[in-house]
């Protein structure tokens, strides 16, 4: 059996039972956390494009099947997941798998779930788990056999989870789940641009794309287009790997322990609504205001110590990561996320906002920012020991190191805690979510394995 044939038979034959309590709990979190970063996804907008997306979407019309999210209204499945999956990056507040591949998998996951299951009708909560587990599962395997290649191409690998997702919801037999991976394949792009390329309205678009084209894959191979075309094969120079990254890749990794590991579980939810590179330079210059009553009138200087990787995204070029121009740049800028920490005394979605961008406390303090690249720093991407030291006018130095962040695997939230982080959210959506709605929604994803239709989930948010 080929290792595309292997990978097919287990995303179509994979039932609920086969799920540990730890990936459904795991499940769970990542449903109602990517709810909440996607109704604040609803406000992040450059110049108003939010609006116009949901707009030109709700122009076009066509049969009502899901609903976007906090805006409210329905529009064609595809449609819907364009643009929730665009609210779902836009915050930079959604989950990051740091152990397998480093991608962000939930992100293309739960829109294009949402959206399956509004359009399909009583998807019940144990058969939307499974598609959740199982897309997540792939994105991170196909991430982690690609190596180091897979750091050209930005969240690539979340067309697949997205079009496996799809599929399951859509009950497609094995023979076309191969064909929706392989459709998938065919529609993807993804060139990495960071946030360092002043692309700041592209920022959401590549996983609206993701969840959109994971829906319409599925939707292709239900209605009688076929391919023969292993895109998983070793041997072959148009496998995807091939294509992508011009190399081999490691099979092994795609089918080791596949249907009794569930590499999704492993997932980290963001304490901070900003790149994960940022959170343990922002953990320590948190507990250094909090022990020191540090103000920002008397610092000479701050300077923080990380690796080489993070210090190239985030603090490198210094006079560009000290003067963001949008909000994007600013969610990838170490000097913005230390200086907005000092002036505000904490991290939250009004850091990497409009009016924060305007608070000349803010940008000056920023001038006083630098970082300083340690190549012996050594670790999971993310994970990364730092140390950041504050020095002051009067010839005082603080300094604290950071190595463990809240959200991981080894410190993870409760699902309590996520639901106050979905809470914490809607306080930023376009639309007033009303408190009984947003209970609702905390009470059905806790006992999200009794439902009989989830749909009713996003319609409480619409």
């Amino acid at each position: 059996m080929s290792i595309q044939d292997t990978v097919t038979r287990h995303l179509v034959e994979t039932d609920y039972k086969a799920l540990s309590t730890e990936t459904v709990e795991a499940c769970k979190k990542q449903t109602l956390d990517m709810l909440g970063v996607m109704i604040a996804g609803s406000t992040c907008s450059i110049s108003n494009e939010m609006n116009g997306l949901v707009n030109m979407i709700k122009d076009w019309g066509g049969k009502k099947e899901s609903t976007i999210l906090a805006f409210g209204g329905q529009v064609p499945a595809p449609n819907a997941a364009l643009v929730n999956g665009t609210f779902c990056v836009r915050r930079d507040f959604d989950d990051t798998n740091l152990m397998y591949g480093g991608g962000h998998a939930s992100r293309a996951i739960i829109p294009t779930a949402f959206a399956m299951a509004e359009r399909q009708k009583n998807v019940t909560g144990k058969e939307f788990i499974t598609a959740i587990a199982l897309g997540h599962d792939l994105e991170c395997r196909i991430a982690a056999s690609a190596g180091r290649g897979m750091s050209q191409w930005y969240m690539i690998q979340n067309f697949f989870g997205s079009a496996a997702t799809a599929g399951k919801i859509l009950k497609v037999d094995e023979k076309k789940m191969g064909y929706t991976l392989c459709f998938a394949f065919h529609q993807m792009c993804g060139a990495s641009t960071g946030g360092s390329a002043g692309l700041g309205s592209l920022k959401g678009l590549s996983n609206g794309f993701c969840c959109k084209t994971g829906i319409l894959s599925a939707l292709f191979a239900d209605n009688g287009f076929a391919v023969d075309w292993d895109i998983l094969d070793p041997k072959s120079r148009t496998n995807f790997y091939e294509r992508f990254f011009n190399g081999p890749y490691t099979p092994l990794i795609l089918t080791s322990g596949l249907g009794k590991t569930f590499v999704g579980a492993k997932a980290s939810q963001k304490e901070f609504p900003c790149c994960h590179g940022q959170h343990m330079t922002l953990k320590a210059t948190l507990g250094l205001l909090k022990e020191h009553k540090v103000k920002p009138d008397d610092i000479a200087e701050v300077v923080f110590h990380l690796n080489l990787g993070d210090y190239f995204l985030l603090a490198d070029p210094t006079e560009k990561k000290q003067n963001p121009q949008n909000i994007i740049e600013a969610q990838f800028s170490l000097c913005w996320g230390v200086a907005s920490a000092i002036v505000y005394g904490d991290v939250g979605i009004r850091n990497f906002t409009e009016e924060a961008l305007q608070d000349k406390r803010i940008r000056e303090l920023a001038k006083k920012v630098f970082g300083k690249p340690e190549v012996e720093l050594r670790g999971t991407a993310g994970l990364m020991p730092v140390t950041v030291e504050i020095k002051l006018k009067n010839g005082k130095v603080y300094s604290r190191q950071a190595d463990q962040l809240f959200g991981t695997p080894e410190n993870p939230m409760s699902l309590d805690d996520i639901a106050a982080k979905f809470k914490y959210c809607c306080q930023y959506s376009v639309k007033p979510i009303p408190e009984e709605n947003q209970n609702r929604v905390i009470q059905i994803v806790k006992d999200l394995e009794k439902i009989k239709d989830v749909g009713q989930i996003v319609r409480l948010l619409g």
